[in-house]
């Protein structure tokens, strides 16, 4: 519900206009977004913990592949 709430905000809608037309994949950027700019505003307010983001670049990549062969 947050997610539609965000959205409606952000589109200058109603949140049943965003049920009625929102994709599942409209969702999932939506998130991504919010999950963003937590993370920006978290840097700007010296509230960052890089110890809270637990994989490397590396291991990231190694899940992808992963992901890609179906393993």
């Amino acid at each position: 519900m947050i997610t539609i709430g965000r959205m409606a905000e952000r589109y200058h809608m109603l949140p049943h206009q965003v049920e009625q037309n929102a994709t599942t994949y409209d969702l999932m950027i939506a998130d991504v977004l919010a999950t963003y700019e937590r993370y920006e505003q978290s840097k700007k307010s010296g509230k960052y913990d890089p110890g809270v983001y637990k994989y490397t670049t590396e291991e990231l990549m190694a899940i992808n592949e992963r992901a890609k062969i179906g393993k």
